[in-house]
């Protein structure tokens, strides 16, 4: 279940537990595989060019608008379908922390500015609570799509790593035969 918290002018927050391995998680977060299954928003799809996870190492992704919806937006606000984000990653403590920060220089009239976002995985045992904090941005519109944006990235985040886990209870592994 996620936590939304929307106290001014802190930073975007959601927390969730998880019945799984930290190692599910973190590889989500640090494989191209992992992201390009789960960090595009409704409507959209995302490629991972760069990943380099490790303190200086890149994260870059591209967005692409693929749904109606999505697409009119874009066009409304005057922005291309796909977007390029450039990042780097800040900290890195595997299965940890993971900080990124991004270079937001793709809004058209607007200085580029930096954009953190904070993943820190607290395990205990096989039970995981993931926080997920991101800065505001300096407008609040794009704040409130930020907000809407990463809450529906983390909804597709849940429904990848539970079709992971129900992957992983139904395979039964090589087997043998004894001539």
């Amino acid at each position: 279940m996620a936590q939304i918290s929307k106290s001014e002018p802190g930073p975007i927050r959601f927390e969730r537990v998880y019945d799984a391995p930290v190692g599910d998680l973190w590889a989500l977060w640090t494989t191209k595989e992992g992201l390009e299954e789960w960090f595009a928003p409704e409507g959209c799809h995302v490629e991972v060019p760069a990943l380099d996870v490790r303190v200086g190492g890149a994260f870059d992704h591209v967005m692409t608008a693929v749904g109606d919806d999505a697409v009119a937006y874009m066009a409304s606000a005057g922005r291309s379908r796909t977007t390029r984000v450039r990042g780097h990653f800040v900290e890195v403590v595997p299965q940890t922390r993971l900080h990124i920060r991004l270079t937001m220089d793709f809004l058209p009239g607007v200085e580029p500015y930096p954009y953190d976002i904070l993943v820190e995985f607290h395990a205990a045992g096989e039970r995981v609570r993931m926080v997920v904090t991101a800065d505001l941005h300096p407008d609040v519109e794009m704040t409130r799509l930020a907000t809407q944006g990463l809450a529906s990235q983390l909804r597709q985040f849940d429904l990848v790593l539970a079709s992971r886990a129900r992957q992983a209870a139904t395979w039964i592994g090589p087997r043998t035969w004894d001539s």
